[in-house]
Protein backbone atom coordinates (compact mmCIF):
# COMPACT_ATOMS: atom_id res chain seq x y z
CA UNK A 1 0.00 0.00 0.00
CA UNK A 2 1.46 3.09 -0.90
CA UNK A 3 2.04 6.09 1.86
CA UNK A 4 0.05 9.48 1.51
CA UNK A 5 2.23 12.64 0.51
CA UNK A 6 3.32 14.38 3.33
CA UNK A 7 0.86 17.18 2.14
CA UNK A 8 -2.09 15.06 2.28
CA UNK A 9 -4.25 15.61 5.39
CA UNK A 10 -3.99 11.87 6.18
CA UNK A 11 -0.17 11.72 6.00
CA UNK A 12 0.17 12.41 10.38
CA UNK A 13 -2.08 9.74 10.79
CA UNK A 14 -0.51 7.34 8.57
CA UNK A 15 3.37 8.27 9.62
CA UNK A 16 2.09 7.53 13.63
CA UNK A 17 0.58 4.25 12.77
CA UNK A 18 3.90 3.26 11.17
CA UNK A 19 6.29 4.21 13.64
CA UNK A 20 4.18 3.08 16.28
CA UNK A 21 4.25 -0.51 15.20
CA UNK A 22 4.75 -1.20 11.78
CA UNK A 23 8.49 -1.42 10.19
CA UNK A 24 7.14 -2.52 6.74
CA UNK A 25 4.97 0.06 6.65
CA UNK A 26 7.45 2.92 7.77
CA UNK A 27 9.77 1.56 4.73
CA UNK A 28 7.34 2.99 2.11
CA UNK A 29 7.53 6.69 3.68
CA UNK A 30 10.86 6.89 2.75
CA UNK A 31 12.63 7.01 -1.06
CA UNK A 32 15.30 4.22 -1.22
CA UNK A 33 18.12 5.94 -0.07
CA UNK A 34 16.19 8.17 2.16
CA UNK A 35 17.75 8.78 5.60
CA UNK A 36 16.75 9.30 9.04
CA UNK A 37 18.78 10.83 11.79
CA UNK A 38 18.43 10.68 15.65
CA UNK A 39 19.94 13.64 16.70
CA UNK A 40 19.24 13.07 20.33
CA UNK A 41 21.63 10.19 19.81
CA UNK A 42 23.49 11.59 17.57
CA UNK A 43 23.34 8.44 15.01
CA UNK A 44 22.47 8.23 11.01
CA UNK A 45 20.71 5.58 9.07
CA UNK A 46 20.88 5.22 5.07
CA UNK A 47 18.16 3.15 3.16
CA UNK A 48 14.96 0.58 4.07
CA UNK A 49 17.03 -1.68 5.68
CA UNK A 50 19.14 0.88 8.21
CA UNK A 51 15.86 2.47 8.60
CA UNK A 52 14.22 -1.08 9.44
CA UNK A 53 16.91 -1.77 11.91
CA UNK A 54 16.72 1.44 14.18
CA UNK A 55 12.97 0.96 14.20
CA UNK A 56 13.05 -2.39 15.28
CA UNK A 57 15.63 -1.39 17.83
CA UNK A 58 13.56 1.54 19.10
CA UNK A 59 10.37 -0.77 19.34
CA UNK A 60 12.53 -3.29 21.66
CA UNK A 61 13.36 -0.25 24.07
CA UNK A 62 9.72 0.44 24.38
CA UNK A 63 7.65 -2.05 23.04
CA UNK A 64 4.49 -0.20 23.69
CA UNK A 65 5.79 3.02 21.59
CA UNK A 66 3.31 5.18 20.64
CA UNK A 67 4.19 7.84 18.50
CA UNK A 68 1.75 10.66 17.48
CA UNK A 69 2.45 13.29 15.21
CA UNK A 70 0.29 16.25 15.08
CA UNK A 71 0.58 19.81 13.66
CA UNK A 72 2.31 18.64 10.73
CA UNK A 73 3.00 21.22 7.78
CA UNK A 74 4.40 20.31 4.17
CA UNK A 75 5.12 22.42 1.20
CA UNK A 76 7.93 22.77 -1.15
CA UNK A 77 9.16 19.29 -0.13
CA UNK A 78 10.19 20.54 3.59
CA UNK A 79 8.01 18.63 6.03
CA UNK A 80 7.94 20.16 9.87
CA UNK A 81 5.98 17.92 12.25
CA UNK A 82 5.52 17.71 15.75
CA UNK A 83 5.73 14.60 17.73
CA UNK A 84 4.95 12.83 21.03
CA UNK A 85 6.78 9.55 21.74
CA UNK A 86 5.72 7.46 24.69
CA UNK A 87 6.52 3.83 25.91
CA UNK A 88 7.30 1.32 28.81
CA UNK A 89 11.56 1.28 29.22
CA UNK A 90 11.70 -2.41 28.49
CA UNK A 91 14.89 -3.28 26.74
CA UNK A 92 18.36 -1.89 27.23
CA UNK A 93 19.65 1.72 25.48
CA UNK A 94 23.03 2.28 24.66
CA UNK A 95 24.36 5.70 24.87
CA UNK A 96 26.49 7.74 22.65
CA UNK A 97 29.28 6.89 24.60
CA UNK A 98 28.52 3.52 24.76
CA UNK A 99 27.20 3.62 28.38
CA UNK A 100 24.25 1.04 28.41
CA UNK A 101 21.28 1.83 30.96
CA UNK A 102 19.58 -1.16 31.71
CA UNK A 103 15.44 -1.74 31.61
CA UNK A 104 13.35 -0.47 34.24
CA UNK A 105 9.70 -1.06 32.53
CA UNK A 106 8.83 2.59 33.82
CA UNK A 107 6.64 4.23 31.32
CA UNK A 108 8.51 7.65 29.69
CA UNK A 109 6.59 10.63 27.12
CA UNK A 110 9.07 13.09 25.23
CA UNK A 111 8.13 15.46 22.73
CA UNK A 112 9.91 15.97 19.51
CA UNK A 113 10.02 17.33 16.09
CA UNK A 114 10.76 16.20 12.53
CA UNK A 115 12.34 18.21 10.45
CA UNK A 116 12.04 16.45 7.16
CA UNK A 117 12.54 16.83 3.07
CA UNK A 118 10.48 14.72 0.01
CA UNK A 119 10.65 14.38 -3.33
CA UNK A 120 8.05 14.90 -6.13
CA UNK A 121 6.41 11.68 -5.34
CA UNK A 122 6.18 12.41 -1.70
CA UNK A 123 9.08 9.76 -0.49
CA UNK A 124 11.27 11.43 2.64
CA UNK A 125 14.48 11.60 1.16
CA UNK A 126 15.64 12.83 4.62
CA UNK A 127 13.89 12.96 8.12
CA UNK A 128 15.80 14.61 11.11
CA UNK A 129 14.34 13.96 14.55
CA UNK A 130 14.72 16.79 17.26
CA UNK A 131 13.85 15.82 20.89
CA UNK A 132 15.28 16.10 24.59
CA UNK A 133 16.99 12.43 25.93
CA UNK A 134 17.49 13.72 29.45
CA UNK A 135 13.52 13.94 29.83
CA UNK A 136 13.34 10.28 28.56
CA UNK A 137 16.33 9.41 31.07
CA UNK A 138 14.78 11.52 34.02
CA UNK A 139 11.36 9.69 33.96
CA UNK A 140 12.88 6.08 33.79
CA UNK A 141 15.26 6.50 36.09
CA UNK A 142 12.93 7.36 38.64
CA UNK A 143 12.18 3.57 39.55
CA UNK A 144 16.22 3.11 39.43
Amino acid sequence: MASPHPSDPTFADAYSRAWTSDTESLREFFADEGTYTDVAMGATYKGHEDISRFHRFMLRFAADSEIDFSEAHAADGHLYAEWVWSGSFGGPLRLRSGRVIEPTGVRFSVAGIAACTYGADGKLISHHDFWDLATVLDQVAAAG
